[in-house]
């Protein structure tokens, strides 16, 4: 790891799996944390493999925000069969020249077309158009938040905006849709956590902004804010986790779930 970047600061052209093995607190980590810091230090120890969505999202990232570097790194696999002699000589050209291409990245001809698909879709949005026009993708921003080491990677960070942009692939895009998922999945802690360290690292205040697109036709695409008492709420809960963080470095013990026994009630679905 090269030493020059993993100090306080902001930093460009970072590899992501640097990034990710940098021993820093996240606001992923600070979910993790959220559910117990067992499943936290799991996280960090055994990273698993990404699931097909997960592929997807990632492929989608690089299309929308970097599409040069897509063009370059993104290679489509035959849609061969390799138990045929043919097939085996294809796919082995294939290889050879996916290993001549730096960082390549494999897709099959599906995920290739729902990712332009996807792009087209986000670009045909006007207010999406203008804050991809000038910035940074996948930024590394790294700061010491009262004696703990912090990280964040902005999928978009604006020149010309004072705006974090965080681009999502959603199974639905829709307003009411997407405002569940931003409660499901914590959006609003993710959100409060990057606005703070835009600010710690001295890029200043800035508007959190998603970019939701669905990856099924038709693609489409829609751009949310989370309102100011969601923020406040999920600055709250990633600063008690980052709490519950230090005292497990502190002591060394991280621990799954209540180590009491508690009594649970039903949901109101279920009575």
């Amino acid at each position: 790891m090269n030493p020059d970047w993993s100090k306080p600061g902001i930093h460009h052209g970072v590899a992501f799996e640097d990034y990710l093995a940098l021993r820093a607190v996240s606001a992923h980590g600070l979910m993790q944390i959220e559910r117990s810091p067992a499943h936290y230090r799991t996280s960090i120890e055994t990273p698993h493999a990404p699931s097909a969505a997960q592929a997807l999202g990632t492929l989608t990232h690089l299309c929308v925000l970097e599409p040069e570097e897509y063009r370059q790194r993104v290679r489509v696999a035959p849609a061969v069969d390799r138990r045929t002699k043919a097939g085996k000589e294809t796919f082995a050209a294939f290889e050879a020249e996916v290993t001549a291409i730096p960082d390549a990245m494999i897709a099959t001809a599906e995920q290739d077309t729902k990712a332009r698909a996807m792009r087209e879709s986000v670009m045909a949005q006007p207010f999406a158009r203008a804050l991809l026009a000038d910035g940074a993708a996948e930024v590394t921003l790294l700061w010491d938040q009262d004696g703990t080491f912090c990280k964040a990677r902005p999928d978009w960070l604006c020149s010309g905006h004072e705006v974090i942009v965080d681009l999502k692939t959603a199974a639905d895009a829709s307003e009411q849709a997407f405002a569940k998922a931003c409660g499901n999945y914590r959006y609003h802690l993710q959100a409060a956590w990057y606005q703070d360290a835009v600010m710690r690292v001295g890029l200043g205040d800035r508007v959190f902004v998603f970019i939701a697109v669905e990856p099924e036709p038709p693609y489409a695409a829609g751009l949310y804010q989370i309102d100011d008492q969601a923020l406040r709420v999920g600055r709250i809960r990633y600063e008690r986790a980052l709490e519950t963080y230090r005292e497990c470095v502190a002591t060394n013990d991280w621990p799954g779930y209540a180590r009491e026994i508690r009594t649970i009630e039903l949901p109101k679905w279920a009575l």
